[in-house]
């Protein structure tokens, strides 16, 4: 083999050194007019790095404050905080469709689902074929279901949790919402729950395994050519599997169960979500990675949502006073022992304490880029095709110009005390929250509003609540999702009369 001279190796290196620099360059000068950080233009390290600590979702609002609306957080990522452009590069017909950031969240990297199909038919297609099971169609009584749960979460919180005068049994909000929403989600999706209100426990890990995925999905996510790697055939035995005793692989095992039964010979058929899915024309393998979708969807964010509108009314003292008033003098007319959704939904402070506590702390606040085939003006800016365009949902959701001076504060009156005008626009805003009026928005919107009306409404009714460390009420870490670490609240009982 001919050995390489030193003066051709110092060429090539400098080639390829030249080369590197004017890729650089060229990809610094696409969108060199668009501010940012520094070093977000000529790296991905910026997003990677803020994302591995967990507060990237504080970190956007900041740029977004210190650059503007529309920043620069990568190469070829863009971040916008206005809501007027989010809407409007959210519509259907925007030209744009989702990034391949996405393909970060696939669960089986040989398929997509409805959080992960990037083309809008595609997409379109399966969300279409799930939409009947999210909306309860020919499932029996599913309120009644969510409602037995409800029920369970109450005697939980009076065996385990109730303190006095002299005795103090801290509530760790931070797990027992997640048993309550993922018991509900689990019961509607399968027609019967995982139990954990019954056990006060994760029995199966399920828990541990959907917080475990949060961090590696988002920083795949950030990282195509990685995520490419990770989920190609030659990293296939890496991957968990459902036959695993633990972690990832138990979850992907325990639907797999559940789906099972829905086929073969003996299969059984029940009058809930899977059903339906099964009914649709998805393959099994569509309906497993469908129903991983909507157990992870459908119960994180909703437990995210709760703690944090309890979070706010037990520090907020007009909030709190005000609430529970609205509780109390309806108490007698309402339904027992739950509250309908219907009448939940006709009782004012309560709806807007909901919405509230959604625009105060998103429950999804992930990237969520898009990315148009066509040249685009974005915030007075021109955009490049091909840029991907993430939001910042803390940035839109304290937008001042929408919800005043005050936007970030916790004050459920704005949304009763806004002229019409103004109230269609905050409401237009905050229900970005859900990406509602969109081609992507959230499928499990009906639900999470119905949860919210329910759980919160019996809570405040029945209980008191503070938190026990006002120093610190808790840590938190987010990928997208919110972990909440050390929320930890005491409560007594009410006197009311029913």
């Amino acid at each position: 083999m001919a050995v390489l001279s030193p003066s051709l190796v110092v060429a090539c290196v400098a080639a390829y050194a030249l080369y590197s620099i004017t890729n650089r360059f060229v990809a610094w000068k696409r969108l060199g007019h668009i501010p940012g950080p520094v070093e977000a233009a000529w790296s991905q390290s910026w997003l990677v790095r803020h994302q591995f600590s967990g507060d990237m979702c504080f970190d956007l609002e900041a740029v977004c404050n210190k650059y503007g609306t529309l920043a620069r957080v990568g190469p070829n990522f863009l971040v916008c905080s206005d809501p007027y452009e989010l809407r409007r590069i959210w519509s259907v017909h925007s030209g744009y469709q989702r990034a391949d950031w996405y393909k970060g969240y696939r669960i089986d990297p040989s398929s997509d689902s409805v959080l992960t199909a990037i083309e809008n038919k595609e997409h379109h297609r399966i969300r279409t074929q799930l939409l009947p099971g999210y909306m309860g169609r020919g499932q029996g009584d599913q309120e009644k279901l969510l409602d037995d749960q409800v029920l369970k979460f109450i005697q939980l919180l009076e065996r385990s949790y109730l303190s006095d005068s002299t005795t103090t049994r801290e509530m760790d909000m931070g797990e027992v919402f997640v048993y309550l929403t993922q018991d509900i989600t689990s019961a509607i999706e399968f027609g019967e729950s995982f139990g954990y209100l019954d056990s006060n426990a994760d029995t199966n890990g399920i828990i541990k395994a959907l917080d475990s995925m949060k961090l590696p999905c988002a920083v795949l996510a950030l990282l195509p050519s990685v995520t490419a790697i990770a989920q190609s055939s030659a990293s296939a035995a890496f991957l968990p599997k459902p036959t695993d005793p633990t972690g990832v692989g138990r979850m992907l095992g325990t639907v797999k169960a559940h789906v099972d039964k829905r086929y073969g010979e003996k299969r059984e058929k029940k009058a809930d979500v899977l059903q339906s899915f099964v009914d649709s024309g998805l393959s099994q393998k569509e309906v497993e990675a469908e129903a991983l979708v909507h157990l992870l969807g459908g119960s994180d964010t909703t437990a995210t949502a709760l703690r944090i509108a309890v979070f706010h009314i037990s520090t907020n003292p007009r909030a709190y006073r005000r609430l529970q008033a609205e509780m109390d003098a309806a108490v007698s007319s309402v339904t027992r022992p739950i509250i309908s959704d219907a009448e939940a939904k006709k009782l004012p402070y309560l709806q807007a304490t909901i919405k509230e506590a959604l625009r105060m702390w998103p429950p999804i606040s992930g990237l969520m880029p898009k990315v148009s085939a066509r040249d685009d003006v974005i915030c007075g800016k021109e955009v490049p095709a091909g840029t991907l365009v993430g939001w910042c949902a803390f940035g839109a959701m304290k937008n001042r110009e929408v919800f005043g001076e005050n936007a970030r504060d916790f004050e459920p009156a704005r949304w009763l005390e806004a002229d019409p005008q103004k109230l269609k626009e905050m409401e237009a805003t905050q229900a970005l929250v859900f990406v509602a009026g969109t081609r992507w928005e959230c499928l499990g919107k009906k639900l999470a509003y119905l949860e919210l009306g329910k759980i919160l409404f019996e809570f405040f009714l029945r209980f008191d609540v503070s938190m026990t460390n006002p120093a610190k009420p808790f840590s938190w870490s987010n990928q997208g999702f919110t972990t909440h670490q050390g929320m930890t609240a005491k409560i007594t009982r009410r006197d009311v009369v029913e």
